[in-house]
C-alpha cells in the first residue's frame, strides 16, 4: 500500500532539479600524514551558491568498500570553507590512502595517508571506546565555529552522536562513569569533547517513571535483546512508554541532522551515485543516525533501488514529507527484503 501511495503521488507531483553554477575551486589538508588522534583539517573555498547549503564530505577507506567519515561544511558567503576532524577509531581500521570526496555542485577528490597508531611508535595504539592520550586540538577560531555551526546544534540536542562508536552500544553507563571518576587522562579527553555536558549526560539514561529503568549497570544493548527476542518484554515496554522505542528511552533519539538531508538531496539529483548512497546508509544504520526498531543490522546490499524512493528522498530533503516517512521508507525496504541485510 505504501509503495502504490507513493508511486500515485509521483505520477501527481513533478520533481524538478536546478541547476547550479556551483564549483569547489580548491581545497587542501593541514598535511599529507595522519595518525591515530591527529586532528585533520580540510579548507578551501568554492563559487558560492545560496541554493547549495552545505558541502558533502565523505572520507573513503583505503578498500574502497566503506567509509570512515561522513559530514557537512557550511561554506560562507564569501565561499572559503574550514572543518576540523579527529581521525582514528573503529572506522578508521585500515592503514592507507584515504580518499576525500567533497561534493558541492560537482565533485572533487583528494587523498590522505592514514596510519592506524600514534605518530610516535612507542606509544600503542587505544583500546575502542578508549580516548587519545594527548587530548586533540579543539579549533576556536570563529571561521571554524560559524562552519560547524549546524553540526553543533545538533550534538546539542543529542550528545551521543558527536563521537562514532561513543558511548557503545555494549558497555554500560557504569563502566564509563567509572574511568571518567578513576583516569585522569580519561577525564582530560572526555571534558575536552564534551565540554558543556556532564558524564552523565552523554552516556547516562534519562530519568523515567519507572524506578531505576534504565539501570546505569546496564548497556543499551542488553535492553534492545530484550526487546527484541522476548515478547513479554516487548509489550509491558510498549504498554509502559506508548508511542516511544526503546532507542528513545535509551537517549539514541531517531533524530537525523540537517546535512544528511543535503546527501539524500545529492543522491536524488545524481551527484552521489547508487553505491556511494548505499554505503552512506550502512554509515547511518551502523552509527545509528538512523535507527529502525527491531533491526538486527549487519551490512546492507541492493540490486536496483525502486524509482519511488529516489523520489521519497528528494521530498524528503525538501521537507514536503516528514523525517518520520522517509524512515518509515527504509524501513519498508528492507521488510520487503528490496534492501537486503545480512
Amino acid at each position: 500500500m505504501h509503495q502504490l501511495l507513493v508511486l500515485f503521488f509521483a505520477i501527481l507531483i513533478a520533481v524538478s532539479f536546478i541547476s547550479s553554477n556551483a564549483e569547489i575551486q580548491n581545497v587542501s589538508t593541514n598535511k599529507s600524514q595522519y595518525y591515530f588522534g591527529d586532528s585533520l583539517v580540510i579548507s578551501g573555498s568554492v563559487s558560492y551558491d545560496s541554493s547549495i547549503p552545505s558541502i558533502i564530505l565523505q572520507i573513503i577507506t583505503p578498500s574502497g568498500n566503506g567509509l570512515a567519515h561522513i559530514d557537512s561544511i557550511i561554506p560562507k558567503t564569501s565561499g572559503s570553507f574550514s572543518k576540523s576532524i579527529n581521525v582514528g577509531g573503529p572506522t578508521w581500521s585500515e592503514d592507507g590512502q584515504y580518499t576525500l570526496k567533497l561534493s558541492y555542485g560537482e565533485n572533487f577528490e583528494k587523498t590522505i595517508q592514514y596510519t592506524n597508531l600514534k605518530e610516535s611508535e612507542s606509544e600503542t595504539k587505544p583500546s575502542d571506546n578508549s580516548p587519545p592520550n594527548q587530548s586533540p586540538t579543539i579549533p576556536t577560531n570563529d571561521s571554524l565555529i560559524d562552519d560547524e555551526l549546524e553540526t553543533e546544534i545538533f550534538y546539542k540536542i543529542n550528545p551521543k552522536m558527536k563521537l562514532l562508536g561513543f558511548p557503545s552500544f555494549d558497555k554500560s553507563p557504569q563502566y564509563y562513569i567509572d574511568r571518567y571518576n578513576s583516569e585522569s587522562d580519561y577525564k582530560i579527553w572526555f571534558d575536552s569533547q564534551f565540554p558543556n555536558f556532564s558524564i552523565d549526560d552523554v552516556v547516562g539514561y534519562e530519568t523515567t517513571h519507572i524506578e531505576n529503568f534504565p539501570s546505569f549497570d546496564k548497556s543499551p544493548q542488553y535492553y534492545i535483546n530484550r526487546y527484541n527476542s522476548e515478547s513479554q518484554y516487548r509489550s509491558w515496554f510498549d504498554s509502559q512508554f506508548e508511542g516511544r522505542t526503546i532507542y528513545d528511552v535509551l537517549g539514541f533519539h531517531t533524530y537525523i541532522p540537517v546535512w544528511i538531508k543535503s546527501y539524500a538531496q545529492n543522491w536524488a539529483t545524481g551527484q552521489i551515485s547508487d553505491d556511494e548512497f548505499m554505503i552512506g546508509l550502512d554509515f547511518m544504520l551502523d552509527n545509528n543516525i538512523i535507527t529502525i526498531p527491531g533491526l538486527d543490522y549487519g551490512k546492507t546490499s541492493v540490486d536496483e533501488i525502486p524509482s519511488w524512493f529516489r523520489n521519497t528522498a528528494h521530498w524528503w530533503s525538501k521537507e514536503l514529507i516528514s523525517q518520520q516517512e522517509f524512515i518509515n521508507s527504509i524501513k519498508y525496504l528492507i521488510q520487503e527484503n528490496i534492501i537486503l541485510v545480512e
